[in-house]
């Protein structure tokens, strides 16, 4: 008797057909899904770069061109946006003119964005962006402060950008970033011969960014030194030292 075996070659062509579909529904989603999370992840972290670049020219605008309030549009997109008030932070500044005569702490605050897919933090502390990876050693810094030594007249300029709020805030999605400028002051305090200007940095709750102020500060437009006490930073040759504080108030977001 003759066996007719056109039934068992579509089920077998079925079954094989299928395999392979599933095969490859599980290979996109084992290596393919992981890439497009990371890719995703990448892409808000460096448009976040770009909003935070853009508060810091806003607080620029505050600090040097008079300009009394102002308003920043954002998407915070995979991640969560905070301030955090100077008094919370934990991060300061210690500046010296290497005697007695001036010593001085300066507490800083912060505007942070933490990505919730990936490791990136940002941070924009005392008017430098800066990026790290959560859980890793180093960090990077995106956008200078302003400070600077002129050679002319052996002028070492500080300046230090206070972040202040009522309260804790977080964010995530589309928000905008409310804030005036509260107050400001200026210090000159003359260096003796022989006396070193003295910075300290000590980092605050968003993260360490030492490895980024120190590139920062030893760099050619501030020039300082890096001694042998970790985070500490001097410069020589420094006749006047001038340092600017600019408290900022985040109102809202």
């Amino acid at each position: 008797m003759k066996i007719n075996e056109k039934a068992v070659s579509e089920a077998i062509g079925f079954v094989l057909i299928l395999g392979i579909v599933i095969s490859g529904i599980g290979l996109v989603t084992l290596y393919g899904y992981p890439v497009l999370v990371k890719e995703q992840s990448n892409t808000d972290v460096r448009n976040m770069e770009r909003a935070m670049i853009v508060i810091q020219n806003d607080m620029k605008s505050l600090c040097f061109k008079n300009v009394p309030y102002k308003e920043t549009a954002l998407q915070v997109s995979g991640g969560t946006f905070e301030v955090i008030n100077a008094s919370d932070y934990g991060g300061y500044i210690n500046v010296t003119n290497g005697t007695a005569d001036f010593q001085q702490d300066y507490y800083l605050g912060a505007l942070t964005y933490r990505s919730d897919r990936g490791t990136g933090v940002i941070t924009l502390e005392n008017g430098a962006v800066m990026i790290r990876q959560d859980w890793a050693a180093g960090s990077a810094m995106l956008a200078e402060p302003r400070w600077f030594y002129d050679d002319s007249t052996k002028t070492f300029v500080i300046y230090v950008m206070n972040i202040t709020t009522d309260t804790y805030m977080a964010k995530s999605g589309m928000t905008t970033v409310r804030m005036s400028l509260e107050d400001s002051s200026t210090q000159s305090i003359p260096v003796w011969p022989g006396d070193n200007v003295t910075v300290e940095y000590t980092g605050g709750s968003s993260g360490d960014y030492s490895t980024a102020w120190e590139n920062y500060l030893t760099g050619t437009s501030v020039g300082m030194d890096k001694t042998a006490i970790d985070g500490k930073y001097e410069r020589t040759d420094v006749s006047k030292l001038v340092i600017k504080e600019y408290r900022i108030k985040i109102r809202d977001i």
